[in-house]
């Protein structure tokens, strides 16, 4: 009987452990909003000091998860035209993930999704990147951009950037990218929308 009482006890302290464990472990910031779900997609933003990255814009080898453009000290890394398709024959998908040539990535969602779109700039303690969000296609009754423009630092916390909710029309949004300080890095992760 003592071992089984011991044995409970041990569960239950696993058990808070693990729980605790994983409801800190969730990035902060706007991320952990009570209408926001679980995590659904996530790539990177490199800026990466070569060019020419891929031989092929859509051919990167790298499990579709990153987007390269080229490092520059200052001024305009490139854009990334987000395209909403309720025709999509998957969920997600990075179609153009070397800008580092023409400085365009490109990322393909299911419009079917209701998910918000969020960022973090990680990397060096002096990193920024100034993100502009702009309705190209909008025949939704969403509004897709949550920003217009706005400039992000070094941080822990996730930014939500776009939303999405189902309606079942092709929608269009560009993202504009720019430093001031050698921006090399930034985490995008897209979240479903409770």
């Amino acid at each position: 009987m003592r071992n089984l009482t011991v044995r409970l006890k041990l569960a239950a302290a696993l058990s808070i452990f693990l729980f605790g464990t994983s409801a800190m472990a969730a990035p902060p910031g706007e991320s952990r909003n009570s209408d926001v779900g679980k995590k659904l997609f996530s790539f990177n933003i490199l800026a990466v000091p070569q060019n020419n990255w891929s031989t092929n814009d859509t051919t990167c080898t790298n499990s579709g998860h990153r987007i390269f453009f080229q490092r520059v000290q200052s001024g305009s890394i490139g854009s990334i035209a987000w395209t909403f398709d309720p025709s999509a024959a998957q969920n997600f998908k990075i179609t153009d993930c070397d800008g580092t040539n023409d400085g365009t990535g490109a990322v393909l969602v299911n419009e079917n999704l209701s998910v918000y779109v969020m960022i973090r700039v990680v990397g060096k303690k002096t990193d920024s990147l100034t993100l502009t969000c702009a309705d190209i296609i909008d025949l939704g009754a969403d509004n897709l951009c949550l920003i217009d423009e706005e400039t992000f630092n070094k941080g822990k916390s996730f930014t939500k950037i776009m939303s999405n909710v189902f309606d079942n029309r092709l929608e269009e949004v560009l993202w504009t990218l720019e430093t001031g300080t050698g921006f090399r890095n930034a985490q995008v992760w897209i979240f479903e929308k409770l």
